[in-house]
């Protein structure tokens, strides 16, 4: 009978879960907002937050509704005009621009509270929001793979990491993509209440966390495509409709709206970018097919365009480790 009780017991903690602190002397941490943030950037922090303990705030510049880039809508709650200070601040990534990035209000509120603040982490690209305030600069730092190139030609005062899921600076921390907050967040639980603490959170939520378990994304071998610009006017870009692969292999495809051209005008055109990136023809009896050394690997890129409707094509980009 008490067998049955306890796991009653255990199974309504599970459904009920815990809820962040209400305690005024609590952790606190302030959760930035805006509109286009990704939700996953806070959301997954927020909870690994929340089990740890803390207490959390989420503000934005006005106070007013936000919509999340996945449109999930977020009302925060409170603007920079309560001038609360936090233990820590989470900035998260998403549709950042121009606008946001060098908006003085908000490059003044985390300056303001970096002061204060025991710990600032950002998330994905807000990294860039970030660096933007120049509290990075001379110190490392990372954000979401694909925005790597931009990210160092923007901040060349800022050491890129590229093959580390955290960087951690002591007061400032920043983290690769999307679910990497969840790692930066069990991370900040660790250096604030400990490793024994971080490692329950994490099997609360049910999460396989691996500390230093470095970037597994920064690694894949999409980090050897050149980066395809440029099409010529009688082409263009319907759309991308797969993406994936691992260390060894990579596979992307896309639907071309090639007009009132042949495809061959397609492959002219991806031959003239491979060569521009230092690729070489595979072979002359496959003129489709590309191969690059880097450091002691070779590498093969092969592409096949197939008709779809009207001037629609489909192209998928196969590249696959050699040796």
């Amino acid at each position: 009978m008490k067998k049955i009780i306890l796991a009653w017991l255990m199974c309504f903690y599970c459904i009920k879960g815990a809820a962040h602190s209400t305690d005024e002397n609590a952790f606190h941490v302030g959760v930035l907002l805006f509109e286009g943030a990704q939700a996953i950037d806070f959301v997954g922090p927020i909870e690994v937050f929340g089990q740890a303990g803390f207490r959390l705030t989420t503000v934005s510049k006005t106070g007013n509704e936000i919509t999340t880039a996945m449109g999930l809508k977020v009302t925060p709650a409170q603007s920079f005009a309560n001038n609360t200070t936090f233990d820590a601040v989470l900035i998260p990534g998403g549709n950042i621009n121009g606008t946001l990035i060098n908006d003085e209000q908000v490059q003044n509120w985390i300056k303001a509270q970096s002061r204060e603040a025991d710990y600032v982490m950002s998330v994905c690209n807000g990294a860039f929001i970030l660096a933007n305030t120049e509290l990075l600069n001379g110190l490392y730092a990372t954000t979401i793979e694909k925005a790597f190139d931009s990210f160092a030609q923007q901040y060349p005062l800022v050491k890129l990491a590229t093959d580390q899921k955290l960087t951690d600076n002591g007061k400032l921390l920043t983290t690769a993509g999307l679910s990497s907050g969840i790692d930066g967040a069990l991370s900040l639980v660790a250096k604030v209440n400990g490793m024994r603490a971080a490692r329950t959170v994490a099997a609360k939520i049910e999460y396989d966390w691996t500390p230093n378990g470095g970037y597994i994304r920064g690694k894949m071998a999409d980090r050897i495509l050149p980066k395809f610009s440029d099409l010529p006017e009688s082409i263009t870009l319907a759309s991308r409709t797969f993406h994936y692969g691992d260390e060894q292999n990579w596979y992307k495809g896309y639907m071309f709206d090639l007009k009132n051209t042949q495809s061959s005008a397609l492959f002219s055109w991806l031959n003239q970018q491979m060569t521009n990136a230092g690729w070489q023809a595979a072979s002359t009896e496959n003129p489709r097919a590309w191969s690059k050394q880097v450091g002691e690997a070779q590498w093969l890129l092969h592409m096949s365009v197939k008709h779809q409707a009207g001037s629609l094509y489909t192209a998928q980009l196969t590249l696959n480790r050699q040796i």
